[in-house]
């Protein structure tokens, strides 16, 4: 009897139960992980950006990690209750994987759930006895070759074991010949990623004739397709593989969309505002025009203007030393902005005016209003 496929949100879908990680995820719960760029694979569609593709580097959410503290402090930041640990390869770089696992769940807690991607899939037993003996939850194999002897030894050793794979534009067959070998060895689930382009794989993504879904995604034309042909199958075809098509849609705008949320809730400051609709922080800006920087002096006097000229309370404004601005309550910059100008003598070099940001920690700007 033919399974049931269940429509998710996001316009993804699923057969059976959801992975463990998949639902924190969907949640807004999971930290990402990045412990390194460098990996020992070269798949062609690899989205990672310059800053960290081949280099070993490590990132909590968008937050660059110099000590263990700022995972800590991302975690805490998203009231996280697990953690997906990615790359580049996490295997290229285990030492520090281990060493983060067992630091999550030391502080954290064994309820505390954290997954793990990794493209090799023949992985030795003695690894993956350690990843279990660290505390991880679960692994996701993303297969670069029929040697599935890593993923069969993490199914011996007890492991919940799952397979990550994209899908192609007119690969049913290749696809849906993985999912059936899945079930067959045991695997307990398949994430299946809908193809997305970036700035760093577009080129070769184009070359082999691939193209975007619009101009507004970065969806690739006919992966959905392809993935839905495969899940269609398996819910016909397969008993107890479970099957998940994870669309870019819903890790765009569910996702990283409850992430924010979560972090804004806990980050949002007494002289910021957050926007009506979108996760987004709204705050007034001090700062020198695009290609020039204040100095630490100069934004000192500035603070110094704005607490003794303008009677601005403290917890009302920021001197933020990494981007080099003043952060200030909206509503009180716009009503000083002028005469603000008129106090300061290089006000001409200034650009003053409303922000709306991320609450990520980067804080990017997706629109600046002058004053």
């Amino acid at each position: 009897m033919k399974r049931l496929v269940v429509q998710t949100d996001g316009d993804s879908c699923l057969v059976g139960e959801l992975p463990r990680g998949c639902q924190l995820c969907a949640r807004g719960t999971k930290l990402v992980l990045f412990v390194t760029g460098l990996c020992d694979s070269s798949c062609f569609y690899c989205p990672l950006s310059q800053e960290r593709t081949g280099k070993d580097v490590v990132f909590a959410d968008e937050l660059r990690v110099n000590n263990s503290d700022d995972v800590l402090l991302e975690v805490d930041a998203i009231g996280g209750e697990g953690a997906g640990i990615s790359g580049g390869d996490p295997m290229c770089a285990l030492p520090r994987t281990l060493d983060y696992i067992s630091l999550l769940k030391s502080k954290y807690g064994s309820d505390f759930h954290i997954h793990l991607y990794t493209s090799r899939a023949d992985t030795d037993e003695n690894i993956l006895q350690q990843l279990i003996d660290a505390g991880l939850d679960e692994i996701r194999f993303h297969p670069q070759s029929s040697d599935w002897s890593g993923i069969e030894a993490a199914i011996r050793l007890g492991m919940n074991v799952g397979l990550e794979v994209p899908a192609f534009p007119d690969k049913q067959k290749v696809l849906i010949a993985t999912l059936q070998r899945a079930e067959e060895v045991r695997v307990a689930f398949v994430n299946i990623n809908e193809l997305e382009a970036s700035e760093t794989n577009f080129s070769r993504l184009t070359a082999l004739g691939m193209r975007l879904t619009s101009m507004g995604s970065a969806s690739i034309e006919g992966s959905r397709e392809t993935a839905m042909e495969a899940v269609d199958w398996a819910a016909a075809n397969l008993v107890s593989l479970t099957v998940h098509f994870c669309s870019a849609r819903f890790k765009d705008s569910i996702q990283m969309r409850n992430r924010l949320e979560r972090r804004l809730e806990r980050t949002i400051r007494p002289f910021e505002e957050r926007d009506e609709t979108d996760p987004l922080i709204i705050l007034g800006l001090i700062r020198a025009f695009h290609g020039s920087t204040l100095s630490i002096e100069q934004l000192n006097l500035i603070l110094e203007i704005l607490m003794t000229y303008f009677d601005v309370p403290g917890e009302m404004m920021n001197l933020d030393d990494k981007r080099y601005r003043i952060e200030i309550a909206p509503w009180i910059l716009e009503e000083i902005t002028n005469d603000l100008r008129s106090v300061i003598d290089f006000s001409s070099n200034l650009e003053i005016g409303i922000a709306y940001e991320y609450p990520s920690s980067d804080r990017l700007q997706t629109l600046f209003e002058p004053l």
